[in-house]
């Protein structure tokens, strides 16, 4: 409820400041004024935004990088397809070419060794026409070499536009687990300072303390007049009662110091004057 009001109250100083903008453009045009008070207008609508709605505006941009990363892997995916199929295809050109070459050596040099006739496969060939054949394959290797290259050139840019690609992915992946723990902190701090609020601005019902103090103090003196009460009645029934356990606890009596008092005489009777 506080965040939509402090929502509200934004939306309603932004509008005020854009229309106070308006108004001052138009009658003084001039352009410092209108720069500054447009630079707190946005300051002021951005202090006023509550946490948890940024904490929530920031966790959906987040969760918004999985659909960039999910338009990046498609390309990179399709890019290292291309890849591995020049590598494929340069592996090949390099294994044709070798070959090739060493079937041109080959043929060079079985000319150059001043032979009149040259056999291949079951047929027999002058040295001219062998050094036509060999012009003719030498101008396909030729072309086959410079596809080759064009091909390494190829792979090469392709390979590294690919390696910054996935760099890239790699870069963004991080930022967002990154971005998900620094959130999740910022949240937990969020909630520490929300407890912390409560607990400063917690009010407690003075009327219902009261009562409950003064339930608590006359339960304590009931409890102590239920133990008083208690005590009182053991006292009266120990003083009431002959304490057969305690045979000797009486003091001896002194009958003849009893009768002298009673007489009169200071002291009493002993056996020799009776």
């Amino acid at each position: 409820m506080k965040g939509c009001c402090a929502m509200k109250k934004t939306i309603a100083l932004v509008a005020a400041g854009v229309l106070a903008t308006f108004v001052l453009a138009k009658t003084t045009n001039v352009s410092s004024y209108v720069t500054t008070l447009w630079s707190q207008t946005k300051a002021a609508a951005k202090q006023s935004v509550p946490t948890k709605f940024e904490l929530d505006r920031i966790r959906h941009e987040v969760a918004s990088l999985d659909q960039d990363l999910n338009q990046m892997i498609r390309p990179i995916a399709e890019s290292k397809v291309l890849v591995d199929r020049l590598r494929k295809d340069v592996a090949k050109g390099q294994e044709n070419l070798a070959e090739q070459k060493e079937v041109l050596l080959a043929a060079t040099n079985a000319v150059k060794g001043g032979k009149k006739e040259l056999q291949y496969g079951d047929k027999t060939y002058t040295a001219d026409q062998v050094k036509a054949k060999i012009a003719i394959d030498f101008s396909a290797y030729q072309r086959l070499e410079a596809n080759l290259g064009a091909q390494k050139k190829l792979l090469e840019s392709k390979e590294a536009t690919l390696k910054a690609a996935q760099e890239q992915l790699v870069t963004v992946m991080s930022k967002k687990k990154e971005y998900e723990v620094r959130l999740a902190q910022l949240e937990a701090e969020n909630e520490i300072n929300q407890v912390a609020a409560t607990g400063t601005d917690l009010k407690i019902d003075s009327t219902r303390a009261a009562t409950i103090e003064q339930a608590l103090r006359e339960l304590e003196d009931k409890i102590s007049a239920d133990r008083a009460q208690i005590e009182m009645k053991n006292g009266i029934i120990a003083a009431n009662g002959i304490p057969l356990n305690q045979p000797n606890a009486a003091p001896a009596l002194d009958l003849d110091a009893i009768r002298a008092h009673l007489q009169g005489t200071t002291e009493p009777k002993t056996a020799s004057n009776k």
